[in-house]
């Protein structure tokens, strides 16, 4: 008896990972993208942006579609590359002048999440 149950303890303690139990929220992983333009961008740019930035020329971001077209120093967003992103730059300082303009700047999980949502592509969801 003691020969058979060797092998079998050996099996039941192998080294192979048990995979995690998923608890439903979002981790994070590959399952889309975890930023909504809708949801969690548009709300910062009416909030922050859009006094300056509402369609009378230039920059409008009242809409996905003005955002993604750009202004008039052209696109301000690279879908997948916040770094080139002049969206970005302007809102951390990177490219003078710091945006928005006589406003107190956005915090870093705004920027953070404005980043993300580049990073996942700058979609329309």
């Amino acid at each position: 008896m003691r020969r058979l149950l060797f092998p079998l303890l050996l099996a039941a303690c192998s080294s192979d990972p048990v995979p995690p139990v998923d608890g439903g929220g979002d981790d994070g992983g590959d399952d889309g993208p975890t930023v909504s333009f809708a949801l969690d961008i548009q709300p910062i740019l009416t909030q922050d942006c859009i006094i300056c930035h509402g369609g009378a020329g230039g920059l409008s971001v009242d809409t996905y579609a003005g955002l993604m077209t750009g202004g008039t120093s052209g696109p301000v967003v690279v879908a997948g590359d916040p770094d080139q992103s002049l969206l970005i730059w302007r809102l951390d300082g990177t490219v003078p002048p710091i945006m928005p303009r006589d406003a107190p700047p956005l915090t870093t999980p705004e920027i953070d999440r404005i980043k993300q949502w580049i990073l996942e592509g700058a979609l329309n969801n």
